[in-house]
């Protein structure tokens, strides 16, 4: 389930294909917990903290969350977000992962419907994969919205390679990887864009509401290739909305239509049979800078509750 940046993954020259694969570059997964009754709202810990070896620098791939769950009743999951850091900061990339209908990152075990989510194919030059440094500490941060009810697990898909390696593919050495695209180190980021509101209350008046709302510098620009929506009853459609231009997609009524049962944009829980869309190509090409950009909902006039997910990429200019 990528969140597909590149129309058309870049395919490895066949020099480069016949010499790498021979033992030196390494596959791991990394595989960490948290206990029943840890976090607690609004409280944070690395539920995945891992140090690149030396000798080897660090591709991550793809990520999987397994949230707490008691079945109750009532049905309880305390987990709010996992987010992705290094060297105990934080990158802003962020995932909403709650059992209840809204995990944005299925752990893609026998249990679950959707694989784990893929975030860039890994060894293509100019993806955007998460990059890091020899020595430098991976982390998945989880932050919870109470005590934990179970336990919570998360996976991580990560390549290793060697100094030879890193520059046959990407030009680059295991000091200066993080610096790529996607790494952690960049002077000016080019990355993964992931972030979300949890459980929006509309205002039950059937007008359009800013259920998220970020302001873009103008040395920022972002793009949004796709929407996950947690479905409501009473909130009957969404928009994306450039306040700047005044530009808005879909362009015309009914809008996309995320009434429950109705939901044009599958959040892709490891619970559903559709994963996350990628949206048109007329959407998620759109570059929002110098604006504020708004998702924005409506409801039938009677109060509903929403959550979205919102992916795609990051870039500063200057």
């Amino acid at each position: 389930m990528s969140l597909a940046f590149k129309a058309k993954p870049v395919k490895l020259p066949e020099r480069i294909e016949r010499e790498v694969g021979r033992g030196s570059v390494k596959y791991i997964e990394l595989f960490g917990s948290l206990a029943a009754g840890s976090l607690g709202a609004g409280i944070s810990a690395n539920i995945i903290d891992y140090k690149v070896p030396d000798g080897h620098c660090a591709e991550l791939f793809a990520l999987g969350v397994q949230p707490d769950y008691s079945p109750g009743p009532p049905e309880a999951s305390n987990l709010k977000d996992v987010e992705i850091g290094f060297d105990d900061k934080l990158t802003g990339i962020k995932f909403l992962c709650n059992h209840l209908g809204k995990n944005s990152l299925p752990y893609g075990d026998a249990s679950s419907i959707q694989p784990i989510r893929l975030l860039d194919y890994p060894m293509r030059p100019g993806n955007l994969t998460i990059k890091y440094n020899e020595g430098q500490r991976i982390q998945i941060v989880a932050t919870g919205k109470g005590k934990l009810v179970s336990a919570a697990y998360c996976r991580a898909k990560v390549l290793l390679y060697e100094e030879k390696d890193v520059n046959m593919i990407y030009r680059a050495s295991i000091s200066n990887f993080a610096s790529l695209p996607g790494g952690v180190m960049q002077s000016l980021p080019e990355m993964i864009f992931a972030d979300y509101v949890e459980d929006y209350t509309t205002g039950g008046k059937a007008q359009w509401e800013d259920a998220y709302a970020r302001e873009v510098k103008d040395f920022e620009e972002i793009k949004i290739t796709h929407i996950g929506v947690v479905p409501d009853p009473n909130v009957s459609n969404l928009k994306i909305y450039d306040h700047r231009l005044k530009w808005e997609a879909p362009e015309y009524e009914p809008y996309f239509t995320i009434t429950a049962g109705r939901n044009a944009l599958p959040f892709g829980d490891d619970a559903e049979y559709q994963p996350t869309q990628r949206l048109p190509s007329v959407i998620a090409d759109h570059v929002f800078t110098r604006t504020t950009l708004k998702i924005q909902v409506r409801d039938t006039a009677a109060s509903g509750k929403v959550s979205i997910q919102l992916l795609g990429t990051y870039r500063k200019v200057r």
